[in-house]
């Protein structure tokens, strides 16, 4: 059977931030930064990084990092899969991740996260797992998961968003409550009194896509949740901000490479 969780240690000596484009996923991801001069996007909030902090990104967030400079680039990455709880009698863990308001409680600092036990949790799993070498059903380490995840559940303090006057992040808030209808990058100038031009360079400085890009992620990512939900692929393309089927399909097969009926059968 396949693991519910993954985690592994990753270096970039040269990160680029062209290689670390915006996306989401469907599991729960963690990621301990331990070096880089960078900040970390989620939705519509900007955190600065420094070395210990850890980030938090739930279900179907749209997420990247963005690298300041070319300084070597080093975090760990854990990611849990909403079925782990279920197979490892942890339910009550997922609180954190289900119950804290959409678009908040992502930063975690570095003080938090050693004064809490996560750091040398992280650490023992390095450690038992002889540097990520071992199988990951060994008991002790989903044990160390399971604590990494009952840990994050007792935290109560999160940063704020650490750009809260940064014109993308007011775009991006607006894009996620409206990209269902109509978005046009005139209105955008119109509504936010900044030129589109200048708006499309920022916004792809800040997210690595285009507007259009973006919305288009937006809406293929509200067609999967409706299609969970058991509505039919064409009423949910519609629901999701498409014109019409064809107009899914077109963006289905750019983003994905595939029909849709493949991937949402």
């Amino acid at each position: 059977m396949e693991s519910c969780y993954t985690i592994s240690e990753s270096f970039n000596f040269v990160p680029t931030n062209a290689n670390f484009q915006l996306h989401n996923h469907s599991d729960y991801e963690m990621l301990l930064f331990l070096e880089g001069d960078a900040r970390y996007i989620v939705e519509d909030n900007i955190y600065s990084l420094e070395p210990g902090d850890l980030i938090l990104i739930r279900k179907h967030e749209f997420h990247r990092i963005y690298h300041n400079s070319s300084s070597p680039y080093k975090r760990v990455v854990l990611m849990v899969s909403p079925l782990f709880f279920q197979e490892n009698a942890c339910a009550e863990y997922e609180a954190q991740f289900l119950t804290v308001p959409a678009g908040t409680g992502h930063k975690i600092t570095a003080d938090t996260v050693r004064s809490s036990g996560l750091y040398d949790a992280f650490l023992r799993y390095k450690k038992y797992s002889e540097d990520y070498k071992l199988p990951f059903d060994i008991p002790v380490l989903k044990s160390i998961i399971t604590e990494i995840l009952y840990l994050i559940n007792q935290v109560s303090h999160f940063s704020s968003s650490d750009f809260t006057t940064n014109p993308v992040k007011s775009i991006i808030l607006y894009l996620n409550g409206n990209y269902t209808g109509e978005i046009t990058l005139d209105a955008l100038q119109e509504k936010f009194f900044i030129s589109k031009y200048h708006l499309c360079r920022e916004f792809r400085k800040a997210t690595g896509l285009t507007v259009h890009e973006y919305v288009r992620r937006k809406r293929l990512t509200k067609v999967h949740e409706l299609r969970s939900q058991g509505l039919r692929i064409g009423d949910a393309a519609v629901e999701a901000g498409f014109r019409d089927y064809s107009s899914f399909y077109r963006a289905f097969r750019k983003e994905y490479g595939t029909p849709p009926k493949k991937d949402l059968a």
